[in-house]
């Protein structure tokens, strides 16, 4: 009987286990592996960027983790948290549902620091430390990360956020483009203390149509330049704008705020420029900073036309002498005249930023508060103007109006920033000729590199895109531009028949109706697609076809 006790409880503790495993087998006994994709330093200035999950497509994040059930059990509830001592609190990113033996999920910490991140002058190393942990887990299963990375002062700016060894193109120098609109500043009220002494000291008041008239536009970015002129504001150089792919000095810069411009009545190019497009935009006007081998400059976008000003005119360096401002708005235009005809070339190396449309995709500036010291000395620049009445204020008024079309051409116009009707010079240059009224913008998503130009009809239900690609046919040209709009949320459907292209554009807007040609250009394939919404696109077949006939 002895003999047959010992194999029969041998069975039921077996059965017992078995039966034991269906109760505890998703629990504990569960193992991940976790990769950590990180970024390497955080700029205070675009701390609400690194909060936003849809700022700019979710580029900048702290850390990616990719994490793999690699036990052969189903883990449930499987939570992922971080902190960063002395900035954020235990915070709990994802809770996983299930996972799947083999199953891999990926994590994205946007973390929120604290306003006060924007008062930080100095770099320091931080420490995130991450836990992951599932239903059922012990203290010895939990997954435990933790990895350095480095916080910057709030005016330090990387061009880019790819490691220098790594860099193999202009696009790679100005990924981080976007961010210089985190650094303007409209709101700060300093800036607004002294935009207000502009309009007030310089312009006489005379400022209330300034977003809507091109004459009083141009005379306001006049005004910002006598403004700096008369305080003797000194140009310190063009350090900093990288001119080669090996100017690794050059891809961050330390940069004063605009605030700290004003006051400190000093500033690089990049500077200067970040100064007036916060001028600009606390006015109304919708600012551009045109970024160039070496050098920065400002300007703004009104009606469909650019204008700039040179604004280190105040310093004279390649420019030979301290300048007008009428000559530092002529250096101006005829810099964007250059700009646009080397983008038309295909340079990637002259790109710029448009402040306001990467603002509504998620690159805001940060939050400063008022400081009565720096207010008072504001009062003592605004001081040292003194009497406008020598110095001449640049103005488009008059028959000798100059201004750059968003194509890139350049002419003159009575009307003062004009430029409405369609012209040879435009449609060539966008390989089709643009009808009267329209509004033409280059480069109008700066992140989508091939997309070079669109025009728009003034009751914006037609449009033209133009985008440019290094490929050697028409048929992978479209297979670039579906896979690029793919990761903005639509999908293409299109038919080559020659070079001739039809198709569909789907999106969360509905369907978009277009025709186009396939054409090389630039050694590559130019596609000028033009079309409407799918339920106007019969209304109007008739200018749809005039532009398509007009492509070369």
């Amino acid at each position: 009987m002895k003999k047959l006790l010992i194999p029969l409880l041998v069975a039921v503790l077996g059965v017992f286990l078995i039966g034991a495993s269906y109760f505890i087998g998703s629990g504990g006994a569960g193992s991940l592996d976790v990769d950590i994709v990180k970024t390497q330093t955080i700029m205070p200035a675009a701390h609400n960027v690194y909060a936003n999950e849809d700022a700019l497509n979710g580029k900048y994040f702290l850390f990616k983790a990719k994490i793999t059930n690699t036990s052969k059990n189903t883990l449930e509830d499987v939570t992922v948290r971080y902190r960063i001592p002395g900035f954020v609190e235990w915070t709990e990113l994802d809770v996983i549902g299930e996972m799947f033996s083999g199953q891999t999920a990926s994590v994205r910490c946007y973390p929120k620091f604290p306003e006060s991140i924007a008062e930080k002058m100095t770099e320091s190393t931080e420490k995130a430390e991450i836990e992951i942990t599932w239903d059922g887990a012990s203290e010895d299963d939990m997954i435990e990360e933790e990895f350095g990375f480095r916080i910057s002062n709030r005016g330090e700016y990387m061009f880019t956020n790819i490691p220098a060894s790594e860099i193999s193109g202009w696009a790679d120098v100005y990924n981080n483009d976007a961010l210089l609109a985190c650094f303007v500043t409209p709101n700060d009220p300093i800036v607004q203390y002294y935009t207000q002494n502009i309009q007030e000291k310089i312009l006489m008041g005379e400022a209330a149509s300034v977003s809507k008239d091109p004459n009083e536009a141009v005379r306001f970015l006049g005004g910002i330049y006598n403004a700096t002129l008369l305080s003797h504001m000194v140009y310190s150089g063009t350090k900093g704008i990288p001119e080669t792919l090996q100017d690794v000095s050059a891809f961050s810069q330390q940069n004063r705020l605009p605030r700290e411009v004003i006051t400190g009545n000093t500033g690089l190019c990049l500077e200067l420029s970040l100064l007036y497009a916060s001028v600009l935009s606390n006015a109304g006007l919708d600012p551009f900073i045109f970024l160039v081998p070496g050098h920065a400059y400002p300007g703004f976008r009104l009606n469909g036309q650019f204008y700039a000003i040179e604004a280190t005119g105040i310093g004279g360096e390649g420019l030979g002498k301290i300048s007008s401002a009428e000559e530092a708005f002529e250096a101006g235009m005829k810099q964007l005249n250059e700009f646009f005809q080397k983008q038309q070339q295909g340079d990637p190396r002259y790109t710029y930023v448009d402040v306001h449309l990467v603002n509504k995709m998620g690159a805001t500036p940060m939050a400063l508060k008022d400081d009565n010291f720096l207010r008072k000395k504001v009062d003592d620049i605004v001081g040292s103007w003194g009497t406008t009445g020598s110095l001449p204020i640049a103005s488009s008024s008059g028959n000798n109006t100059r201004y750059v079309s968003n194509s890139g051409g350049g002419g003159s116009s009575n009307s003062g920033g004009g430029g409405g009707g369609g012209s040879s010079s435009s449609g060539s240059a966008l390989s089709f000729a643009v009808p009267g009224g329209w509004q033409t913008m280059m480069r109008p998503v700066p992140e989508m590199g091939i997309l070079t130009a669109q025009a728009i009809s003034p009751d914006q239900y037609v449009s033209v895109s133009v985008y440019d690609i290094a490929v050697s046919n028409g048929t992978d040209a479209m297979y670039t531009i579906s896979n690029t709009l793919s990761n903005y949320g639509m999908s293409v459907e299109f038919q080559m028949e020659g070079n001739n292209v039809y198709g569909n554009t789907y999106s969360s807007n509905g369907t978009f109706t277009w025709v186009g040609k396939a054409i090389r250009k630039n050694g590559g394939i130019r596609v000028v697609a033009v079309g409407a919404p799918d339920y106007a696109f019969d209304q109007y077949s008739g200018v749809i076809n005039q532009v398509f006939n007009s492509i070369r």
